[in-house]
This record gives C-alpha cells, sequence and structure tokens, in this order.
C-alpha cells in the first residue's frame, strides 16, 4: 500500500469524479458547439458548471474561464493583462514557476520587472511589495499560498494597498494551492484575476480555472471558435469541466474537518522528531494547513525521499514543476541558512490520510534523518 503525503503537486481522483469524466468519453462525448440537441445538452452542462464555480467562489458565471490548469491559467493573466507595450510588472521572489517563469520571459520583451522580498517563512514582504508599484505598473502578481512553505499571505490587504497607490494596476494571486485548501470568496478578496486548478483538489489533471474580474479585459491566449468567452478557443474538455464543478464546493465543505485533521497530523511529525537537532519548520504561522515543510541541516531532502520510498511513503522536496532545479529557488528567497538549502521535505495531506499513516510517516521519517547523521559521522 502507498502512503502518499505529496499532494501539493497532484492528489488521487475521487471514483465517483472518475466515472464522470469517463461518461463525457463514452457515452455523452457530443462536441458542445456541434447543433444537434445531444450537443446542446453538453453546452448546457458546461453553463451550469461555470454556475456552480462561481457561486463557490462567490463570482458570477460570467467571470469564470476554464482551462487546461493552473500553468495555462497563470499564462493567461499575465500575458493577458499586458496591453500596454511598456511599464513595469511587480511579483514575489517565491511564485511558482509558471508564474515567475511567465513574469520573467516578459524582460525579453521590453517590460521592467521587480521582484519584492518575501519572509524567512515564505509570506510576502508587503511593505517591500508595495514599495515597488507606481505609475507605471501594469501588473502585481502576488500567490495567495505558497507552494513550498504553505504561507497563507493576505490578499485581500495586499490588493487594496496595490489599488490605492495605482488603481489602473490589474491584481492577480495564484490560488492553485489555496483553492479547496483555504477559504476563498473572490469577491471579498478584491483581486481582478486569479488562478485555480482541478488536480490539487481531487479532480482530474488537464482541468483548471482563472477568474476574470468584470470589466477586466484580456487579450485572449488561443485563437478559434471563441469558446470560453473568446478567451481560450478549443473544444471544451467537458468532463473535467464537470468534475471540477464538483470538486471545488466539495473541498469547500470539508474545509474545516480537513484543518482540525491536519492539525493533529502536523503534531504527530513534531512530536517524532522532538529527540532530532538541527531541523526547522519552514512556517508555522498563517499556514495552509495542508502543507508541513521541513528542513533538515546537512542532509539531501532527496535522500530522504527515497530512503521513505522503501517504506511505501511518497513526500515531496518542493514544487514538482521546480524538480529539474539543484537548488530550491524558494530556499534562496527566504534566506534559508546554506546548511538547509538542501534539506527541504515537503509534506502536503489529503482527505484520504489517515493517522495510522501518518504516524508510520513521522516514524520512518525520524529513523531515516537519525540513521543519515549515524551514517555522516562515519
Amino acid at each position: 500500500m502507498i502512503h502518499y503525503f505529496d499532494n501539493c503537486a497532484t492528489t488521487r481522483v475521487d471514483d465517483d469524479l472518475a466515472e464522470l469524466i469517463a461518461q463525457y468519453h463514452t457515452t455523452k462525448y457530443y462536441n458542445p458547439s456541434a447543433r444537434s440537441s445531444f450537443s446542446l445538452q453538453i453546452a448546457n452542462d458546461i453553463n451550469v458548471a461555470h454556475e456552480k464555480v462561481a457561486k463557490a467562489l462567490g463570482v458570477t458565471a460570467q467571470e469564470i474561464v476554464f482551462t487546461s490548469g493552473g500553468t495555462e491559467s497563470n499564462n493567461l493573466a499575465v500575458f493577458g493583462s499586458l496591453r500596454a507595450k511598456h511599464g513595469n510588472i511587480v511579483v514575489t521572489a517565491a511564485e511558482h514557476s509558471a508564474v515567475f517563469n511567465t513574469v520573467t520571459e516578459l524582460v525579453g520583451r521590453g517590460y521592467e520587472v521587480r521582484y519584492a522580498n518575501v519572509l524567512q517563512d515564505g509570506h510576502i514582504d508587503v511593505d517591500d511589495f508595495i514599495s515597488k508599484v507606481d505609475s507605471e505598473t501594469l501588473l502585481a502578481c502576488f500567490m495567495h499560498v505558497n507552494n513550498e512553505t504553505g504561507a497563507v499571505n493576505d490578499v485581500r490587504k495586499i490588493n487594496a494597498l496595490v489599488k490605492s497607490k495605482n488603481s489602473k494596476t490589474v491584481t492577480f494571486s495564484d490560488g492553485v494551492q489555496a483553492v479547496g485548501k483555504v477559504p476563498v470568496n473572490l469577491r471579498y478578496l478584491g483581486v481582478d484575476l486569479y488562478s485555480f486548478a482541478g488536480h490539487k483538489i481531487h479532480c482530474t489533471k488537464g482541468i483548471g480555472g482563472l477568474y476574470v474580474k468584470a470589466g477586466v479585459r484580456l487579450v485572449p491566449a488561443v485563437f478559434g471558435g471563441g469558446q470560453e468567452k473568446g478567451l481560450r478557443s478549443g473544444t471544451e474538455y467537458v468532463g473535467g469541466i464537470v468534475a471540477l464543478s464538483i470538486a471545488i464546493p466539495r473541498a469547500q465543505s470539508l474545509l474545516e474537518q480537513n484543518c482540525v485533521q491536519y492539525s493533529t497530523y502536523k503534531q504527530i511529525v513534531r512530536n517524532a522528531l522532538q529527540g532530532i537537532t538541527d531541523w526547522q519548520e519552514n512556517c508555522t504561522e498563517d499556514v495552509s494547513p495542508a502543507i508541513m515543510s521541513l528542513a533538515f541541516a546537512d542532509i539531501k531532502g532527496e535522500v530522504l525521499l527515497h530512503m521513505l520510498e522503501q517504506y511505501d511513503i511518497i513526500v515531496g522536496t518542493g514544487s514538482a514543476c521546480s524538480s529539474k532545479n539543484k537548488q530550491s529557488r524558494i530556499a534562496k528567497a527566504i534566506g534559508l541558512n546554506a546548511r538547509y538549502t538542501e534539506g527541504i521535505l515537503r509534506i502536503s495531506f489529503s482527505k484520504y490520510n489517515t493517522q495510522e499513516e501518518v504516524e508510520l510517516l513521522a516514524e520512518k521519517l525520524a529513523e531515516c534523518v537519525l540513521q543519515l547523521r549515524k551514517t555522516m559521522l562515519g
């Protein structure tokens, strides 16, 4: 049996959603843009899905655009919002690579990119961020939940401060690790753009969305038949869209229950590591209940990861999208001590984890750390 604790990377699909998606490949496979009565019913399913997702997030159906996932949503938000040819973009140094690398690409296109600092636990340095916003700022990007440390940023506050300094600046928050993990009401948060993805909340890969506040104009990412309000043409992934409209409210209904459960899980891990020196928990306040980021001195996180695999335990070392990089950009951004930078482990929980599994994880993690330390001492 696999004990899976890398739910920030992806989650298992709920059984009923997998069955639902299969129906749209076998018995409800009609193209929603065709004109038969069968196709019109499929088109209606998409419309209903827009309404369900919008209601869950506190906005209107016209403000929801379905995409292939978080990366596409982030690209659409960044590239689509830049209607002016010159200006600056403010972004945090700890953004997910789907935002960070997209914004960095703009340097070669003649835009100025200003990188704002983050604090030692991954929270945005709000004062530094706002200091970089001025009359020429076209876009401000600030993630809701840091995908590596779990730090939850005050999106509403940051948005208000940006708008008070330049009301014309488009504000964008990456909410991929937030939706279904922490409370999200987009009208309350106030941002212009907000991204989310299905496979982080037990829906399928290949589906996500972008909230586009009414009145905000974007340049389309894909041209064609005009699907998704003309912003994302192409035949829709209907099964994924319908499943996502179920997955989001379902995840939201479990928020309180999961928060209590995950807090217990984190304490079990802490207790198991009490007798071990030279380790730290990277974020402990205003943190996502689903994410536990640890760092061990003079140990490689990847070695720990593979040692745990011997017990059929799967954890992460950081963002799966950045796994090819030798060192975490986030570790550098938060100013992590050099002894700890390669020793990061990210444990991320889901509703399918049990306390017994967590106890096994905690026990074996402590054993592996001690074994590595003993080996290092010769």
